[in-house]
């Protein structure tokens, strides 16, 4: 299948901040490919305003990475508030301070998919750039069933009522597990805060604050 491009403009500008971002973060520490196939069929296996709105998160994510590698001191409540002002979206008013003192921090839009997630985070992938904002949390990590089950429901009961708040949890630590990565790694898991980003009283996306072992 072909793409226009003179259509969807942004699909360049994406494949151009793929790599940028994986040199990014290699002046960090981490070594993440950018992708496996240039023909990006991850990417386009998602619909156009998905991919819109991928390509525009992902390069709100690149600005606000290159600020804090140009700062010379990450700081990673400063990395996230950043990026959620080059994409107009804001936090409840309660979670400021609590970012601070977290380390596993990412956010997912409302088609499921990944747009920011903290640098802690790559200590354990071997996942593409593309992989990680192309594929939905459910395509991305092989978990209990009855964590998969009870995340699902849970995102979509908390659309209506966590834009308020941040919402605190006390689930167990869990094993996940990656799908179709180069090093099919695994990881003990824990959800520990959730947290809805609006944009005109709307809700866009949703913050998890996590915690990883492995």
């Amino acid at each position: 299948m072909k793409f226009n491009l003179k259509t969807e403009p942004y699909i360049q500008s994406y494949r151009e901040d793929l790599v940028e971002l994986s040199l990014v973060l290699e002046a960090f520490g981490y070594k993440v490919e950018p992708y496996t196939d240039a023909g990006l069929t991850h990417f386009h296996n998602l619909l156009p305003e998905a991919r819109k709105n991928v390509a525009h998160a992902l390069h709100a994510y690149v600005g606000a990475l290159k600020a804090e590698l140009a700062s010379g001191l990450y700081q990673n409540d400063r990395f996230v508030l950043q990026f959620l002002f080059r994409i107009g979206q804001a936090p409840s008013t309660d979670l400021s301070n609590t970012l601070k003192n977290e380390r596993f921090i990412q956010i997912y839009n409302r088609d499921n998919l990944q747009i920011f997630r903290s640098l802690a985070c790559y200590e354990r992938c071997s996942f593409t750039l593309e992989q990680l904002t192309s594929r939905t949390w459910l395509e991305l990590w092989e978990r209990d069933t009855m964590f998969t089950m009870t995340f699902s429901k849970m995102a979509q009961n908390l659309r209506s009522v966590m834009k308020y708040c941040a919402i605190n949890f006390d689930f167990p630590y869990h094993n996940v597990t990656e799908i179709d990565s180069a090093m099919s790694y695994s990881f003990q898991y824990k959800l520990k805060t959730v947290c809805g980003l609006t944009r005109q009283n709307q809700i866009q996306s949703a913050l998890l604050i996590e915690d990883w072992k492995f």
